[in-house]
């Protein structure tokens, strides 16, 4: 006869609260009255990212940040000895403390039960990161419709203010003589007309009015830009436009084309208080595979790239991320909105284009926005240097070194895909390691500015002295010009970001070939 084996309820009591705890998708703790943790569900582990087995016999104050774990004390001394609930059976905000020592929002609610004389509290908690992201964009949404709604009036003031000066400056321009003057009057008056369409850019960027997209001719646009902003720059800085003819026709606003120039001209210059090189660019280019596409969330075919570099302090990678959020800025309170380069982004984008930024601490910024041309592709003729034929890589070992990882996986695959052996590292540091103990590298990639004692010129001055038959090949988001002039004791080869599957497969068959 079969035996069984009959569960107690209170066993089957015991496993059914296990398996509702188990899958329960909050976190959901049980402590005793000295606020010692006597239960933890999966989730806790998820959401504050301990073990929940290695919780068991801490205090709850573990999962808080100090200054309420402070309090956490006195709250749970003061309700057991007056019996007042202020916060059992409440919902309320608070903030946890992640293992790895960051707080988030929380939404705590606390139960409690009593048995055998011993009082047991019971809390869930619900992550709040989500929603107070939700929140804090919306609040940010609303400080730009404000924007927006106050534009309207701030602009009628500002046209007629500026209907005054242009037209006593035209009245001016009438009556004075002289080639000099005549040139002063006709930027002031170029610079009033701007000024009549900047509130436009910031109502463009809140969706209250939409850009007026029309056939624009870069090249004159930037050329206007530049000869206000050598106007506006102190003697220490030195501007230069470099521009490409011909050049496509591209949908744009040319008023808050300049106005985007400009912006990014101003922020530039607080990059460089004590002087520098602002470099304006102008090309066209051809965005035809996947890896480029993806590097910069942009379909492929033809653009025109306007690209504005700097010689200034650089931007962190979380500055970079940030730098178009509306209302983010690094400069002091009072020196500036947050808004610029947020109007940049938004008035690049109506126009169906693309901004991206390449800046590197120490080096300093590029900007460049991306329009597509209007009409049929122009031919891109191929140079020898461009050429499609490439060499067959042979089982060559590249070593990439590169900090950032996603850039690391995407060259390491780009590369692979050209047939070469991959190495790979996050450091110059690491690097110089894996080059004492392998003798099988034949070229090194790297990125020029990484974190440690070797950066990515410095690697390569070391492997100039140290292992001459290696190659090398540099690569950088930044101005090949001012990249070039800080590489002058090396004389290598620079291929700058973003860069086509055909660029770096030319790249290392020059490389390779060249001996």
């Amino acid at each position: 006869m079969e035996r069984q084996t009959l569960m107690s309820d209170d066993q089957r009591d015991a496993l059914l609260f296990m398996a509702l705890l188990d899958a329960m998708p909050d976190a959901v703790l049980v402590s005793n009255a000295e606020g010692v943790i006597l239960q933890a569900n999966p989730a806790v582990g998820r959401l504050f990212g301990h073990d929940p087995a290695e919780l068991i016999g801490e205090s709850v104050n573990i999962l808080m940040p100090q200054a309420l774990a402070d309090r956490h004390n006195g709250f749970m001394e003061n309700y057991l000895t007056t019996g007042i609930e202020r916060v059992i059976g409440l919902g309320r905000a608070v903030e946890g403390l992640r293992r790895d020592g960051t707080a988030f929002p929380l939404h705590l609610s606390i139960g409690k039960a009593e048995q055998a004389g011993q009082t047991y509290f019971i809390a869930i908690l619900h992550d709040q990161s989500k929603r107070k992201a939700a929140e804090d964009a919306l609040a940010r949404s609303a400080r730009v419709d404000a924007i927006g709604q106050m534009t309207s009036g701030i602009s009628h003031d500002f046209s007629n203010i500026l209907t005054v000066i242009i037209g006593n400056l035209e009245l001016l321009e009438a009556r004075i003589d002289g080639e000099d003057n005549q040139a002063i009057l006709s930027d002031a008056v170029e610079a009033a007309h701007l000024g009549a369409e900047l509130t436009a850019g910031i109502s463009a960027f809140a969706r209250t009015t939409m850009t007026h997209c029309d056939p624009t001719d870069v090249n004159e646009a930037c050329d206007a830009a530049t000869v206000l902003i050598r106007r506006t720059f102190d003697p220490q800085y030195d501007i230069s436009f470099e521009r490409s003819d011909p050049l496509p026709i591209v949908l744009a606003d040319t008023t808050q084309l300049q106005s985007a120039l400009i912006n990014i001209a101003l922020n530039a210059r607080d990059a460089m208080p004590d002087g520098g090189k602002l470099i304006i660019r102008t090309e066209t280019i051809l965005i035809d595979d996947t890896y480029v596409a993806q590097e910069l969330d942009v379909a492929q075919g033809h653009y025109v790239r306007i690209s504005v570099t700097d010689t200034g302090i650089g931007m962190g990678p979380d500055t970079q991320q940030k730098a178009f959020e509306p209302f983010f800025t690094t400069k002091p309170i009072g020196r500036g909105t947050g808004l610029g380069l947020a109007m940049v982004y938004g008035f690049v984008r109506q126009c169906s284009g693309h901004v991206a930024i390449y800046s590197e601490i120490g080096l300093g910024t590029t900007v460049a926005l991306y329009f597509p041309i209007l009409g049929e592709a122009p031919v891109m003729r191929r140079t020898a240097g461009e050429s499609i034929n490439r060499h067959a890589a042979n089982g060559e070992s590249v070593l990439v070194v590169e900090d950032n990882p996603q850039v690391r996986r995407l060259t390491v695959a780009r590369l692979k895909e050209l047939g070469y052996v991959v190495e790979e590292c996050g450091s110059g540091d690491d690097a110089a390691e894996i080059l004492r103990q392998k003798d099988t590298i034949d070229a090194v990639f790297t990125d020029l500015v990484m974190p440690g004692e070797l950066d990515g010129l410095a690697l390569a001055r070391h492997i100039v002295a140290t292992y001459p038959h290696i190659r090398i090949l540099l690569t950088s988001g930044y101005g090949e010009d001012i990249l070039n002039a800080k590489n002058t004791d090396t004389n290598l080869q620079i291929l700058r970001k973003p860069y086509r599957q055909s660029d770096l497969a030319n790249a290392l068959s020059a490389l390779f070939d060249g001996g």
